[in-house]
């Protein structure tokens, strides 16, 4: 079997093709994780509060419960990446990403 250069081509197209189709897939089920994640509303609540830099003792305040159950909720939102964070003078603040 003898390969050409058009043949190459071809099937770099088609694997480019395949992982265009791959991409759109998982940002589709990642979109639809990050949409069930604010289903709940005690997420949902504290993604809103962090329009601006909070940090869980913040949190806790604004939604009149513990700091356990908000850091519980953060870590979740964390790990979906609709929250970020960063540490200053010993403190961490809690932001929106800006996906």
């Amino acid at each position: 079997m003898v390969i050409t250069m058009s043949d190459n081509f071809d099937n770099r197209r088609l694997l480019e093709k395949i992982l265009c189709v791959l991409k759109l897939a998982n940002y589709r089920i990642i979109m639809k994780e990050k949409e069930n994640i604010l289903k709940n509303k005690t997420k949902r609540r504290i993604y809103e509060l962090c329009d601006g830099k909070h940090t869980v003792t913040d949190i806790a305040k604004e939604l009149n419960t513990t700091q356990p159950n908000v850091s519980y909720h953060l870590s979740t939102l964390l790990e979906s990446g609709l929250i970020l964070y960063e540490d200053v003078g010993g403190k961490r603040y809690y932001f929106k990403s800006l996906e």
